[in-house]
């Protein structure tokens, strides 16, 4: 289902785990490896002795590093091709800087101002990708800040399909099971429903997902009231994902729904959380609803986060 993945890379040690996790995750076909080298200012680049060339020419280096590094993870891993973005803004300072604008030249593509989360969020668009793959920190990793900015970003204005995977586990490595991990990160998922029309695609992904062997199919409930109407709808869905050798469970939960949620997820040690980017108040104006924000924030495990289909 998700066949061509957009994954962006710092070349931080994180990223690099990341990236090898993919290699075992089921279903991926090709891999877009992407980084963004945010030239927007040049007196910034001035200051600290940099060009244009010397940065493309680093970045260059060491995504084709990377992209064969990953290419040659595993015998049947997926294709991958290396993208390099730069964004260009032109500006001449007082002290008389006035760099050359940036020419366009092939494989080399030029984003005009921005961030580097709108950047990834633009060649998303602009590559057709089924899934953006990322991890939840870059280098600026701090302590008990659980979501980066530049995740956040993506979270925050994408359109695409999201998966986001948390530090703690790619910090361990090889050694503490980041091997199965990968291969098996569909194998238990929590399936959060609100039964709003965002939710039906989430249930509709998930049906496609490989490698799925237990589903935890959860709704909150503001009011014990609510109950028997919750349990009669997930019930309807439990039937929808049936599946050969697949076990579904049924949760009803009461409370706050991301707190509950996150409970939950922890409680049964579940290998993802798949959720709808909206709940049943979304506009298109807002591209990620706060339950599902606040748990993409927090939670322990990987997030994956399916945006409404698009008209």
């Amino acid at each position: 289902m998700f066949k061509k993945v957009l994954v962006p890379t710092d070349f931080s040690s994180y990223a690099h785990k990341m990236q090898e996790c993919l290699a075992d995750i089921p279903g991926i076909e090709e891999v877009v490896l992407l980084n963004v080298v945010d030239g927007g200012n040049p007196m910034n680049l001035e200051r600290k002795g940099w060009s244009y060339d010397s940065l493309i020419d680093e970045a260059e280096t060491r995504l084709a590093e990377q992209a064969d590094h990953l290419a040659h993870l595993g015998e049947k891993g997926p294709s991958v091709r290396p993208l390099l973005k730069v964004i260009v803004e032109p500006m001449s300072g007082a002290d008389g800087v006035d760099m050359k604008r940036l020419q366009p030249r092939s494989g080399l593509g030029l984003v005009e101002g921005g961030s580097v989360g709108e950047a990834i969020v633009k060649a998303a668009m602009e590559e057709n990708a089924s899934l953006i793959c990322m991890g939840a920190q870059g280098k600026g990793l701090v302590e008990g800040m659980l979501l980066g900015s530049v995740s956040t970003e993506v979270l925050r204005q994408g359109q695409t399909d999201l998966l986001i995977i948390r530090h703690m586990i790619l910090d361990g490595g090889k050694d503490a099971g980041l091997e199965k991990f990968c291969r098996d990160i569909f194998s238990k998922v929590m399936l959060t429903s609100d039964f709003s029309e965002a939710a039906t695609e989430t249930v509709s992904k998930a049906k496609d997902l490989m490698g799925v062997r237990e589903i935890l199919l959860v709704h909150v409930i503001a009011r014990e009231l609510d109950f028997d109407e919750a349990a009669k709808r997930l019930n309807l869905l439990r039937e929808e994902l049936t599946g050969p050798g697949r076990k579904i469970t049924v949760h009803i939960l009461e409370g706050h729904p991301a707190e509950e949620i996150l409970a939950l997820a922890k409680k049964q040690d579940v290998s993802l959380i798949m959720m709808g980017s909206q709940g049943k108040s979304w506009s298109r104006q807002i591209r990620v609803g706060s339950t599902t924000f606040d748990v993409a924030r927090q939670a322990k495990s990987p997030v994956m986060v399916i945006r409404p289909k698009k008209n």
